[in-house]
């Protein structure tokens, strides 16, 4: 007996030991659940319906000869594109909170900053690329309704390529408003509040501090990055400015998920 057990001890003594999935393998399975969820795509055509109808109505409108064939696109972006793929992020995280499923993902992943960027990075990933074909169709649908329009290759290419990086920079910020309420309704709030009511009601204060602190929330920075408007601060700054928000939300939702149960 007590051979046999020795012999046993010698061949796991011996063997590899399992290090688990790592990174690698959480963002594998954030990648299995994303794509295994019939909401992913449904978020998925409701941003490319979203995208066709905006910018088309923007280009039917717009009259200025020197815009951009992109500049629908860009606007529909703005007004509406990004709240839906903001929506596909936010439910990556509350999703598992209203079933309960968070509970086996942190047992599979008990080091809470792997599971964000885990999930940062595959959410990242999707909407990047899902924002290029986004931007696409939004040149194509808001070219077609404009009357005139530049169709310089370089300049509506940045513009797609601009897109696709605030998109997905938008994800990313939502992962960790979810991640920090954990509720649909309460990243849906928060997520409104930030981008368009506090905006509103510091502009409409009549101090210039107030005013120009509006200019430096992420709807203002993310708008300024998609325009290239240098008005105020261009949009190299504006998408540092961007990236900050996002870099801070994921910090923050590291913090206080590290802090309390699933």
């Amino acid at each position: 007996m007590s051979t046999q057990t020795s012999g046993q001890q010698q061949r796991l003594a011996g063997s590899p030991r399992t290090a688990g999935g790592g990174l690698r393998g959480a963002v594998a399975a954030e990648w299995t659940k994303l794509f295994s969820l019939r909401s992913t795509w449904y978020f998925l055509l409701t941003a490319a319906a979203v995208m066709g109808v905006t910018a088309a109505c923007v280009g039917a409108v717009t009259h200025d000869a020197g815009a951009s064939a992109a500049d629908p696109a860009t606007l529909a972006t703005v007004f509406g594109v990004e709240f839906v793929v903001a929506g596909l992020a936010m439910l990556c995280v509350t999703g598992e909170y209203a079933t309960g499923s968070i509970t086996n993902t942190l047992q599979c992943v008990p080091d809470r900053a792997r599971l964000l960027i885990a999930k940062s990075l595959t959410v990242g990933a999707v909407t990047f690329a899902a924002g290029l074909v986004l931007a696409v169709l939004g040149v194509v649908a808001g070219a077609a309704a404009m009357d005139e329009s530049t169709s310089d290759f370089g300049q509506v290419a940045g513009q797609v390529f601009a897109i696709a990086v605030h998109l997905m920079l938008m994800s990313v910020l939502t992962i960790g408003l979810a991640a920090i309420v954990r509720s649909s309704a309460g990243a849906i709030t928060v997520l409104f509040v930030l981008l368009l009511i506090v905006p509103t009601i510091l502009q409409s204060i009549p101090l210039d501090f107030l005013t120009n602190l509006a200019q430096f929330l992420p709807q203002a920075v993310g708008t300024q990055f998609l325009t290239g408007d240098a008005d105020l601060y261009g949009p190299a700054t504006g998408l540092l400015l961007l990236a900050a928000w996002t870099a801070a939300s994921l910090t923050l939702a590291t913090a206080i998920l590290g802090r309390r149960d699933a």
